[in-house]
């Protein structure tokens, strides 16, 4: 929080309030934290926002400093706010002081960590006293969400320089969840632009056919009806064999939900046809528009390398299309035309040396469809910024897995999204309208048995896999469903089918020796289950300088071979984290003859960019690899693969099926000062990604970053070959108990109404 603060609130404190709690000198609670931050516990900033609470407000509460250091602190790690209720029994499951240094610094963490505790009220009544401050400001922000969405408007923010830096939101008289600022900012920003685009879009809309002008049409008018019939004749076009079909189709339910507002969320696990059923509704979307051409249709993902799947898979889908439905030109010249995916930083305009980004409320983007692909890890900044790009008549789709890992930064929008996708909740009036666009009934559990929260109608939950199937699927959809028999039934499988064994490979009490195997297989295995030594032998293959098109096939083979396997890691200290990989994977290519350094560029690093730079047009989570330029003495370069596609150069070695030949561009080693070395990566880091083979590398001991989810993720990683290796026993299935815990209040601000939400649901915690 900036000190320019300071002068709008320094002058609106004159007495404390009274509190039963204990009341230490602020200094000493100040020195205390300083204390925690220098052991590693917090971070400085932590302490230092607690130091500047203090100094606007020196009569504060004394147990004021230790709440806004835990919020700050939490905020880093990933939660949107502090939820009051039970906060001293959730913190040590969030805060694993212990686990850091040696049993002397473990006891020591798990002590501080109790006095922590013991400075946080236990009931509403002594955190209103804590909580009484003139740099916090309380409100009923789910009236105030309300309120803007039935007015068809996203809230306002409030002005930096006058509001209180901290909000707590109430329900009557309970406090709920303490917030940053701008955190109370982004989700009731996002809740309330959400429900607005969740209303029925008023009917004709500017796309659909009809002569009814600009008026409003009544959701069961004629004009409606006629519109639904059209629809209805589209979408069977789409989707020839859905009525045969046993079941509902979610694919062709998930477009007609799509058109019927401004917003809509397709949810599902891998396999299930996120980007399939993406490309159908962008050819139903031209269909029903009058002026297809003119319809202006993007593509967008958190990172890099996920717009370049959703490119890739979109392109793939679209022949399905093309093949199984009776397309006219004029609809195929307009998917055709449509842009390949970027980048949400790039759509956005991020601008270079700057958080600002060139549109938002004030210089909107210039489309009329938005499809978003990977939503689990758009975080909340990133989703508010878009939303407020977004034009006020245009459509937002967004794809992603909820059961995925959370966005590394604050927020679980896709999460507090789909908290209740699988029960479906949908009014009569939506079951209505999907009978009338697709034949399909609802069965009566998924209907809403009071009344309907209004984003559960744009929601669809996809349930068949349709390609994620063997072993790792088996696997993948035990972890999902946290069914520990069905994980057991699994794992004897793998034990007593060899054929299974070729897909997935679990090793508890794994050895080093063990990583290096799976990481550097004899040749014969490498087709297989590929791993790193082939990029060894390309490396070593490097064409002739001077000759530009051999480079060219050369770095192209590299890329792909990079795309075939990754190493991922739950931690990044230690053995089995991100660090210990790493070095492993220098160590073998050193032992290869190749000239690798532990620090710094070497050709053949594989990295990744932690941090966006517009003006090179590389962005957080681009992956790399350093190699020479085509000419000789070329200096050292970093070459990455943009996905659009392209046909592969003449005489190149073919891709394997599962790998795409992409455009390649690079930039120079000396440009690029935000990067890190990643042969192993993160699980989270890894979101937006599939290869061929995967390592799953899991430490030895428990950890609360050991959850259910990243287990998730990680299998799902994999396409081909999974090998999972952890030094310790049991760890999988620790991981399986525990669930990823982020508080957040978004969910009940979307699904939960000003009279509920004092139910059980101040906060989510996923």
């Amino acid at each position: 929080m900036s000190p320019a603060h300071a002068p709008s609130f320094a002058r609106c404190r004159a007495m404390p309030s009274p509190s039963d709690l204990p009341r230490p000198a602020p200094p000493a609670s100040l020195a205390q934290l300083w204390q925690w931050a220098e052991a590693g516990w917090l971070r400085r900033l932590d302490a230092a926002f607690a130091q500047w609470v203090l100094e606007q407000d020196s009569v504060c509460h004394a147990s004021l400093p230790y709440a806004v250091a835990l919020l700050c602190a939490l905020e880093g790690r990933g939660h949107s706010c502090l939820q009051l209720e039970g906060l001293a029994q959730a913190v040590p499951g969030w805060l694993d002081w212990s686990a850091l240094g040696d049993e002397a610094q473990a006891l020591a963490a798990h002590q501080a960590l109790q006095q922590l505790c013991a400075q946080l009220p236990a009931d509403a009544t002594h955190w209103l006293a804590v909580l009484d401050s003139p740099l916090i400001e309380r409100v009923q922000a789910d009236a105030l969400v309300q309120a803007a969405a039935k007015a068809g408007e996203p809230m306002a923010d409030a002005a930096a320089d006058t509001a209180p830096p901290l909000v707590l939101h109430m329900q009557g008289q309970r406090p709920l969840r303490l917030y940053l600022r701008r955190y109370h900012d982004y989700e009731c920003g996002v809740a309330s632009a959400l429900l607005a685009r969740a209303r029925p879009w008023p009917w004709p809309h500017p796309h659909a056919h009809g002569d009814a002008g600009g008026a409003a049409v009544a959701e069961d008018g004629p004009a409606h009806a006629a519109w639904q019939a059209q629809l209805a004749q589209v979408l069977g076009g789409l989707f020839p064999g859905a009525a045969a079909a046993p079941g509902l189709d979610w694919q062709q339910i998930a477009c007609a939900l799509a058109l019927r507002q401004r917003v809509s969320v397709i949810t599902g696990g891998p396999g299930t046809g996120k980007t399939y059923t993406a490309a159908r509704l962008m050819a139903a979307v031209l269909a029903m528009a009058p002026q297809p051409a003119a319809l202006r249709i993007r593509l967008a993902a958190p990172t890099g390398k996920a717009a370049a799947r959703l490119s890739e898979s979109l392109q793939a889908a679209l022949h399905t299309v093309f093949s199984d439905a009776q397309v006219a030109p004029p609809l195929r010249q307009a998917l055709a035309a449509i842009p390949a995916a970027r980048t949400l930083h790039s759509l956005l305009g991020a601008q270079p040396g700057t958080r600002r980004l060139r549109h938002h409320a004030g210089n909107r983007l210039a489309l009329d469809w938005l499809i978003v692909d990977e939503a689990s890890m758009v975080d909340l900044q990133m989703m508010a910024a878009l939303l407020q790009a977004l034009p006020e008549q245009a459509h937002l789709v967004l794809l992603g897995d909820k059961d995925q890992l959370d966005s590394v930064e604050a927020g679980a929008v896709l999460g507090d999204l789909c908290r209740d996708a699988a029960s479906g909740r949908y009014s009569q009036a939506t079951a209505e309208h999907i009978a009338r666009t697709t034949g399909q009934a609802l069965p009566q559990p998924l209907l809403a048995t009071a009344a309907a929260p209004p984003l559960a109608q744009t929601i669809a939950m996809l349930r068949e896999s349709r390609r994620f199937g063997g072993s790792i699927g088996q696997l993948a959809q035990a972890v999902q469903q946290g069914d520990a028999q069905a994980m057991a039934r699994a794992m004897a499988a793998l034990q007593a089918q060899p054929e299974a064994q070729r897909s997935v490979h679990w090793r508890e009490e794994a050895t080093l020796a063990d990583a290096r195997r799976v990481i550097w297989p004899e040749e014969e295995q490498a087709e297989t289950a590929p791993g790193y030594a082939a990029l060894a032998r390309l490396l070593r293959a490097a064409p002739p300088a001077g000759d530009e098109a051999a480079h060219q096939r050369w770095v192209a083979q590299l890329l792909q071979a990079l795309g075939r396997f990754r190493i991922l890691c739950a931690t990044r200290a230690g053995a089995w984290g991100v660090d210990g990989m790493n070095a492993l994977v220098l160590e073998l290519l050193r032992s290869a003859g190749l000239a690798v350094k532990a620090q710094g560029w070497f050709a053949g690093r594989v990295v990744m960019v932690t941090r966006n730079d517009a003006h090179l047009g590389v962005f957080n989570g681009d992956i790399g690899m350093a190699l020479p330029g085509p000419q000789p003495g070329a200096a050292l370069r970093v070459y990455l693969a943009d996905g659009q596609a392209m046909s592969p150069q003449a005489g190149a070695q073919a891709a394997p099926a599962s790998v795409s030949v992409a455009v390649i561009r690079s930039v120079a080693t000396s440009r690029l000062q935000h990067v890190e070395t990643a042969f192993a990566m993160t699980v989270h880091k890894s979101q937006g990604s599939e290869f061929e083979h995967v390592l799953l590398a899991l430490p030895g001991h428990a950890s609360p970053l050991l959850t259910r989810e990243l287990l998730y993720t990680g299998l799902t990683r994999a396409r081909q070959r999974l090998s999972y290796l952890s030094p310790g026993k049991g760890i999988w299935q620790q991981a399986m108990a525990q669930r990823t815990r982020r508080t957040s209040g978004l969910g009940a601000l979307l699904h939960d109404g000003p009279d509920q939400s004092a139910n059980a649901r101040g906060a989510v915690v996923r």
